[in-house]
Parts: C-alpha cells; sequence; structure tokens
C-alpha cells in the first residue's frame, strides 16, 4: 500500500517580501524605483496619507526535470498576489487597528505529486489553478504594543514553524516543514488555504516572543485522502468556504533572539495539537482521534564579510510519537545562505538540504502489500536569489530528491528514481 498526500503552498520569499507579508508595516512614502508601475502618479503616496497601502506581486516559474521521477517533464506555474492593508486608526481617527484582505492568482499544473512523486513540493507556489480569497483579518495592539491580538481567515504559516533563513530557498519543505505538509488537513493552515483563526502574540521584552494560534483545522471540509482531488483545493476553488467539522488546531511557540559578538541569532520551540481525526497508516478503514507535533528552530548568522556580506545558517527538526496516523513522524532540515554574495548587497546564494521520514507502520502496511515499505526522502537544492533591479527578482535553482517519497512506486509499478530539477524563478514588485 502506498499512502500519497498533497502538499501545502507556502508563500514564497519573493512574495513575502513585496506582496503578502508578515509584518503588515505600511510604508511612509513609496519609492517609486522598488515598483514596476510606480507610484501611480502619486495616487499610492495619497492612499497612505490614509492608511491604506496596496500591493501586487506577481511570481512566475519554469521548471524542467530532465532526470528521474515517473518521466521526463517540463512545467510552468505561477501565482499573482494582491494585497490591500488599511490602517484603521489613520483612516477614521479611532483607535482602532489594522484590517487586511488579500487574493491569489494561481496558474498552472501542479507536477511534484505527479510525475515526481515527492513528499513536499518542488516549488513553494505550486498549487491548484484557481482565483481564490486569501487573507482576510483583523489586527489589534494593546499593553503598549505589547501583545498583538488578530481574527480572521489568517495563513499560520507567516508566524509558525518559520526560518527567515529557510524562505531563501524555492522547495516548499524548506518554507513550511515536511511533516505538517503531509500530516494535517489540508497540509496544514498555509497559502493557499488560509483558516478561520486567532493568534496571539505577546513581546515579554526585545528577547522573547510567545505566539499562540487557535485554529479550525479543515477549512475545506474535505476527507483527509482525496484520489480526485488531493489537495482538497478544487472543493473550495474561490476560497470562501468554512466547515468546522473536523477538529480544532493549536500552535503555541516560544521565540528567543540573541546577539552574541555581534551576530543576530533567532531560536524558537513550538508544537501544535489537532483535535481531529487522522487516517490509520495501515488501514485508511480506522482512523485515530488527535494529533500533535513537536519542532525547534535556530536562526544564526555565522560571520560577517565586509559591510555588506553574511553568511547566515539555520536548522529545523520536527517530530512526533504518533506514528500510527502521520505519513511523516520526523524530519529535519537546514542551509546557509550568503547574503550580498559577490558584492551585490541584495543577492543571496544558498545550500540547503534535509529529510522526511515516513512511519514506521506505512512502511509495515507496504510491504504486506508486496511494495517497497516507504522509507526516508532526501532533498538538497543550490539557489541564487538575484535583485536584478529593485522590483524585479530572477533566481535560478538546482535541486535533487533521493528516494522520492522515501522509495515508492510510480502507477505504473515501477520504482521512482532519484531526481534532478532545473527552475528559474521570476518575481515582479507592482
Amino acid at each position: 500500500m502506498t499512502f500519497f498526500s498533497a502538499h501545502a503552498q507556502p508563500v514564497p520569499v519573493s512574495v513575502l517580501s513585496a506582496g503578502v507579508t508578515p509584518q503588515q508595516n505600511i510604508p511612509d512614502h513609496i519609492d517609486p524605483r522598488t515598483r514596476l508601475s510606480g507610484n501611480w502618479g502619486g495616487m499610492r503616496n495619497r492612499l497612505l496619507a490614509w492608511g491604506i497601502d496596496i500591493r501586487i506581486s506577481d511570481t512566475n516559474e519554469l521548471w524542467s526535470t530532465p532526470v528521474g521521477g515517473a518521466q521526463a517533464s517540463s512545467n510552468y506555474i505561477g501565482s499573482t498576489a494582491v494585497e490591500m492593508v488599511t490602517d484603521l486608526h489613520v483612516l477614521t481617527g479611532l483607535p482602532l487597528g489594522t484590517f487586511d484582505i488579500s487574493a491569489m492568482e494561481i496558474r498552472g499544473r501542479p507536477f511534484s505529486n505527479t510525475p515526481l512523486y515527492v513528499f513536499n513540493q518542488t516549488s513553494n507556489i505550486e498549487a491548484d489553478d484557481n482565483g481564490r480569497l486569501y487573507e482576510l483579518w483583523y489586527s489589534q495592539k494593546f499593553m503598549g504594543e505589547r501583545l498583538a491580538f488578530r481574527i480572521g481567515k489568517l495563513d499560520l504559516g507567516h508566524d509558525f514553524m518559520v526560518s527567515s533563513v529557510g524562505l531563501n530557498f524555492l522547495n516548499a519543505s524548506f518554507s513550511w516543514p515536511i511533516m505538517p505538509d503531509n500530516d494535517l488537513y489540508d497540509q496544514g493552515p498555509v497559502s493557499p488555504v488560509a483558516t478561520p483563526a486567532i493568534r496571539l502574540r505577546y513581546t515579554l521584552s526585545p528577547h522573547w516572543n510567545f505566539l499562540f494560534a487557535a485554529a479550525d483545522d479543515n477549512p475545506v471540509g474535505g476527507p483527509f485522502i482525496n484520489a480526485k482531488d488531493p489537495w482538497n483545493q478544487n472543493r473550495d476553488p474561490g476560497g470562501t468556504r468554512f466547515s468546522f467539522s473536523t477538529g480544532a488546531l493549536f500552535f503555541g511557540e516560544v521565540q528567543y533572539r540573541r546577539t552574541l559578538y555581534g551576530r543576530q541569532g533567532t531560536y524558537k520551540l513550538g508544537g501544535y495539537l489537532d483535535t481531529g481525526r487522522f487516517p490509520d497508516q495501515s488501514d485508511f478503514n480506522k482512523s485515530h482521534e488527535t494529533n500533535w507535533a513537536i519542532y525547534g528552530i535556530a536562526d544564526q548568522t555565522l560571520q560577517h564579510f565586509g559591510r555588506i556580506t553574511e553568511l547566515d545558517a539555520f536548522v529545523r527538526g520536527n517530530w512526533t510519537a504518533e506514528t500510527d496516523r502521520n505519513q511523516i513522524v520526523y524530519a529535519v532540515d537546514g542551509g546557509f545562505a550568503l547574503k550580498g554574495a559577490f558584492g551585490r548587497a541584495d543577492d543571496v546564494l544558498g545550500l540547503g538540504a534535509g529529510l522526511g521520514a515516513a512511519s514506521p507502520c506505512l512502511a509495515w502496511a507496504d510491504r504486506r502489500a508486496g511494495l517497497p515499505g516507504q522509507g526516508t526522502e532526501y532533498h538538497f537544492e543550490l539557489t541564487y536569489q538575484a535583485q536584478v533591479t529593485p522590483w524585479m527578482i530572477i533566481q535560478p535553482d538546482i535541486q535533487g530528491i533521493v528516494a522520492p517519497s522515501g522509495g515508492v512506486r510510480d502507477s505504473k509499478g515501477e520504482r521512482v528514481r532519484n531526481e534532478a530539477t532545473f527552475g528559474l524563478h521570476g518575481n515582479v514588485t507592482f
């Protein structure tokens, strides 16, 4: 028996830097050099004076896998994000917070499930071809801005399980880890399937942050396993359906920031608990109540080289003891990012690697069915992010996958071969 789950689409770093952003800071003015469409004849600055910031970002990617997988393939995918952030205090003069609404238009054909058969997506913008509401929320700060409250339709991948260094890579596992991507409903509360949630952030000091979120664990309301629509995104193509029929998902995270010898580090410990029911990995007719996992992340600057260049690193680990209800039971990833590479202040050269280990219960069921037992998948990535203009990023990328999905067979019964994938990512900020 081979068990495939779908894969989430975390917001790529190119969109995070210019489109849908986790910080939601509204600037005082727009520098027209950083937007392809400029300042709209001064209209953007007039909107900012009213507390309104409109952000548009377009991403396009070409991918080719000439070696490995079920067959050689070439693919195009793209995504356009549009967001409006409104500071209601500036707009109305009342003691109100921030309102945010955003939408995504996604195009191209997903290819990581077939023909690549990998645990996680090759690209972090890969999703079903839909135009959909993304986030819709209200945020308010209290206690001298030490407590931040946010409620609405949220992408919790902006706040939880995030490595800032990992966001420089294109493989989806570096932005949203393999474990929640494969083990949670709808592949977790991340783009493009945001979820109804409440999120709290408490800043104790410049060194300590505490985060908590309570969310619906399955906003689409689809089954955990859906052979006809494995990502469940076409069940809710507009992003406006909310089910509340499965269970609740809770996240908690502690963040600690420290500067040692002039080198900044951020360290995180967290976990999640889901009260829903999950299929047994050896018998899909059975299910188990609740699910959980814990994780740790370290982002660390290792060395400064002159004024603009620095070497950063990250490592992240995820683990669960619930081997009977999770496809992935532990995962580790890490990498290095050289910022200011080759003397170019905004360029990034990255090298990353990771692994995801399948459940021994799933491997046993595979062998019982006469199939090779799923084991551990390994992925590698070499990438270069070039800031060609202030409003455009070009990013060539090379990825390798060893033992796709831990060593599975394709629809023809043949073992899926190790893969080499080449990509070209481009992002334009309008």
